[in-house]
């Protein structure tokens, strides 16, 4: 009985030991002497120890030092992801801060935005000014409906810093506002605008600034570039479909780490129309911002019951290339174990990078396998061969067949009309879609990547008008 009682008591004590305070400090002087932040405003720390709730930890400053504290209980060993938050909703804009826990209580100490520079700021005026003509053309803003703003360090990433429409230039909006700075500081900010749809955000990273000597000289700064930095060459040229396909065999919850114990209902949210960010804590009723994927066979989804969650969504013409984007599992379902943002950790996301003549593709996704990945099945932009208008209507063999992974596929039609071109495995199920567009009488290829599809026979079928002729091809890899 003693022994039991002895081993109780070292495994009470060693828990006892593993357990450790961190002493959070957050200097706010610097903010304060700028302008930037309002003495008595609240300061919070929000991280992955309280599911980046803001407003679950308040953090206090009883000696009046600017210094702001709050002491917390982690295990030995606890890797933190955090950051502070001033005021409503000012979080800081650097990277999350990362703070591993060591054994004996512990101080945390760091200036708000890492920014230690106590130079006496100036008043100057910023004109920011932003094209939105790529956003207009491709429809995602509608200048009759949607407000454009500014928003960043300087402003508390709030939505009260509008721009509007140049009077030379309907495409430029602009605005200016006093800022109060000093050489050699560094903003961060990025656009924004809200309509109906909600609000869009430019992608990431931030943007920043440096004040220069001569803005301070002359009392003003101007900046002037597109919305997302846009040019021909950094967006699509065409509206692009991409097939998102997700793998939650296994998945496990990015609140409590355990597995969930069944997938009912899958959701994709990302910054580039037609995908939407929820708003912060991904509240139930933000549904309507989400995408919601199948697993029986319709809406994109190749194979029914495989847990492989899918959905083909189409990006706009001028969309940028790189697309951001988050799964959420369970959306609103008491199965969602806490909350709907629950694929990894805030600021951990998907990135997909496309091309400007791609008109469709593939990815291929492992719920809570964040980061950068590869497209699969491309299919670029259809070449008008310019050689003529042919007699009747051709699907020739594609080149070269077998093939691997790419091939080419050679068409014509001799009257003007929606083409469409797919390709199917053996089962009849459909695989790519390499044309699905209105097309002027004529000779055309287009290229097939089937990187994404494992070896065998595949057809492709062209149907326009009242043609409809089906090929056989082989990949070989």
């Amino acid at each position: 009985m003693k022994q039991i009682f002895g081993l109780f008591l070292f495994i009470l004590f060693a828990n006892f030991a593993l357990a450790q305070t961190v002493e959070f400090q957050v200097d706010m002087g610097v903010q304060a002497a700028k302008g930037q932040f309002t003495i008595g405003d609240p300061v919070k720390i929000a991280g992955n120890f309280n599911e980046w709730n803001n407003g679950a930890d308040v953090m206090t400053d009883t000696d009046g030092d600017t210094i702001y504290t709050i002491t917390k209980t982690f295990n030995v060993g606890d890797t933190l992801f955090f950051k502070f938050i001033k005021g409503d909703d000012g979080w800081e804009s650097i990277n999350n801060r990362e703070y591993i826990v060591p054994a004996g209580n512990s101080t945390f100490s760091a200036y708000f935005n890492d920014d230690n520079q106590y130079a006496v700021p100036d008043s100057i005026d910023v004109t920011f000014s932003c094209n939105m003509e790529f956003e207009i053309v491709s429809g995602r803003f509608n200048p009759s409906t949607d407000t454009l703003s500014v928003r960043g360090s300087f402003n508390g990433w709030g939505a009260n810093s509008l721009l509007f429409q140049s009077l030379t230039d309907p495409n430029i909006y602009e605005g200016t506002f006093r800022l109060y700075t000093f050489e050699g500081e560094v903003f961060s900010y990025k656009y924004a605008y809200f309509g109906p749809e909600g609000t869009t955000w430019e992608n990431d990273p931030n943007k920043t600034y440096t004040v220069t000597g001569d803005d301070m000289s002359f009392g003003a700064a101007f900046i002037s570039r597109t919305f997302n930095d846009a040019t021909l060459s950094t967006v699509t040229n065409f509206a692009v479909t991409i097939k998102f396909t997700v793998d939650m065999t296994g998945a496990v919850s990015a609140i409590n780490q355990q597995p969930f114990t069944s997938i009912d209902d899958v959701r994709l949210c990302g910054a580039n129309a037609p995908l939407k960010w929820p708003d912060g804590g991904w509240p139930n009723a933000d549904s309507t911002k989400t995408i919601k994927l199948y697993d029986n066979g319709t809406n994109g989804d190749v194979t029914a019951g495989d847990n492989v969650w899918s959905r083909d969504v189409t990006f706009p013409q001028y969309s940028p290339l790189r697309i951001q984007y988050k799964y959420g599992a369970n959306w609103g379902l008491p199965s969602n174990q806490g909350g709907n943002d629950n694929e990894n950790g805030v600021g951990a996301d998907h990135f997909i990078n496309l091309t400007s003549n791609m008109i469709s593709a593939t990815v291929e996704n492992v719920f809570g396998t964040m980061g950068d990945h590869e497209l699969v099945n491309v299919v670029t932009d259809v070449r008008d061969l310019q050689n003529g208008t042919p007699v009747t209507y051709e699907l020739s063999q594609n080149y070269p067949n077998p093939f691997n992974p790419s091939t080419m596929i050679r068409f014509a039609i001799p009257q003007e009309g929606m083409v469409n071109i797919k390709v199917f495995n053996t089962l009849g199920q459909e695989v790519a879609t390499l044309v699905n567009e209105y097309r002027n009488a004529g000779n055309y290829e287009v290229d097939f990547n089937a990187s994404g599809l494992t070896s065998g026979i595949y057809f492709y079928t062209i149907t326009s008008n009242n043609f409809t002729l089906t090929k056989k091809m082989m990949l070989l890899k």
